[in-house]
């Protein structure tokens, strides 16, 4: 009776802490947006100004690697700002790639820890409304209900068959 208690709250854990990741996700992708927007007219400003020279933003970047002195430290800005930007517009693409009820779980397994930081401290849970929030919160419920339930159920099998679930 206690063990199914217990598997009983850790399954509305789990459902309360799973419902949160669309939304979470939502916020995530608008973050990632902003970073990107505000990267784009600098890498756009440098793409245009090494076209004037006949130069491509990879031509650019590899003449950059090899230079020296005050080049060098004008280049290293741009690199870090150029690698930067195409990084996280990869990683928007590879969100954008997933479907609605993929992408949580995309976003977990490549999400980058600034973003994800700098969404989690604004961020403020709520009940989800959505049909993808529903169906998190359920496997959220059903993950940690079955978890617990297995785990008694084991402990009651090593211990002389007594029920814990």
């Amino acid at each position: 009776m206690f063990g199914r208690l217990l598997a009983l709250i850790a399954g509305a854990a789990l459902a309360v802490a799973a419902s949160q990741g669309p939304a979470f996700t939502d916020q995530y992708v608008q973050n990632l947006t902003g970073r990107i927007d505000e990267l784009r007219p600098i890498v756009e400003e440098f793409d245009a100004k090494v076209a004037e020279y006949d130069y491509t933003r990879e031509s650019a970047m590899a003449e950059c690697k090899v230079a020296t002195g005050l080049l060098d430290a004008l280049c290293s800005t741009y690199e870090t700002v150029v690698e930067r930007y195409e990084m996280l517009v990869a990683h928007m693409a590879e969100l954008n790639a997933a479907n609605i009820w993929m992408r949580p779980l995309v976003l977990a397994r490549t999400y980058k820890k600034d973003i994800a930081e700098s969404v989690y401290s604004v961020f403020k849970p709520a009940v989800p409304a959505t049909p993808e929030g529903f169906a998190y919160g359920g496997g959220g419920f059903l993950a940690g209900f079955l978890a617990l339930s297995i785990l008694f159920g084991i402990l009651g099998g090593l211990f002389g068959g007594r029920r814990y679930a």
